[in-house]
């Protein structure tokens, strides 16, 4: 604006606008509340948009069957089949069908859920109209209030059976293990139980239990060799939503597994239904391309 021509130009367009009668006036501060008002009168919030979550389960002699459909507020369809190879109740099933919905749900990144069980007793004791007593729904009544934090909005409807078919008809076949096709299914796989007395869960007592300490609370081991091994592992590792993740070089993070999982992962990358029947260097190999971790990999698949 210092600049001799622009001087000269402000000035004619000066002469070219007086025939308007315009008046200049200092520009003020604008006031915060000012500035607010217009915020609120011109930016309209859309509501978050509810996504429904069916969920139902299927039991024979081989064990029980999980379903879960997500519907997104669009009206697409996401769905899931699970299968619980232990021995479990009926409730503890429906239960589990809940925290299996409830997680899916969160994986999307839905923020209001609504989800719907033909089961009077567990959606009853969800919203407190009956009391748990036994110890195990107490346990799932605490993890399902704890998973729930995270939502801005969710709640529990019971439903008849007649008016959750989709969902029980997949819960059906995953309890036979009956062919699904891939075309319709996102994901069928054996459900890990989230209470669990009899087997220990699979980040308790594991290789991972004093890295986990150590990331969330820097807790050490006593044993200062352990402790030099802890510190100088820990940066190699991230803890992202509950779950610990070895970092890769170039490549994405890869998940870290316990002991008890062991197995079956190897058993469904080296014979499963992509399976190739490898020697253990390519499978090990196989299994960090599939971004799966643990620390005695060779041995393992060995």
């Amino acid at each position: 604006m210092t600049h001799s021509e622009v001087t000269g130009r402000m000035v004619k367009w000066t002469v070219e606008l007086r025939e308007y009668d315009i008046a200049y006036k200092p520009r003020v501060a604008i006031k915060a509340q000012a500035l607010t008002d217009f915020l609120i009168e011109m930016i309209q919030l859309e509501e978050e948009e509810v996504w429904r979550v069916f969920v139902d389960i299927a039991s024979n002699f081989s064990g029980y069957g999980v379903r879960v459909v997500l519907i997104a507020p669009s009206g697409e369809k996401v769905k899931l089949a699970l299968r619980i190879d232990s021995w479990v109740t009926n409730n503890e099933a429906e239960y589990e069908a809940v925290l299996a919905g409830l997680q899916a749900a969160q994986e999307v990144g839905a923020s209001r859920v609504i989800i719907y069980s033909d089961s009077q007793l567990v959606a009853q004791q969800i919203k407190g109209a009956y009391e748990a007593k036994n110890e195990k729904m107490v346990k799932y009544l605490g993890i399902i209030t704890a998973r729930a934090t995270s939502l801005i909005d969710w709640g529990i409807e019971q439903i008849p059976r007649e008016e959750n078919v989709e969902a029980d008809t997949l819960a059906k076949m995953a309890a036979s293990m009956s062919d699904i096709s891939t075309r319709e299914v996102l994901c069928f796989t054996r459900l890990i139980l989230f209470v669990d007395e009899d087997v220990p869960s699979a980040r308790k007592n594991s290789w991972m239990t004093s890295l986990i300490e150590y990331i969330t609370h820097a807790k050490l081991p006593e044993d200062r060799s352990q402790t030099l091994k802890i510190k100088k592992q820990a940066p190699r590792f991230v803890l992202l939503n509950d779950v610990l993740y070895r970092r890769s070089y170039q490549g994405p993070f890869f998940k870290c597994i316990a002991e008890n999982e062991v197995e079956y992962v190897l058993r469904e990358i080296h014979e499963g239904c992509c399976g190739e029947h490898l020697g253990g260097t390519a499978l090990a190999r196989k299994t960090i391309l599939s971004g799966f971790w643990w620390p005695r990999m060779s041995q393992d698949t060995a």
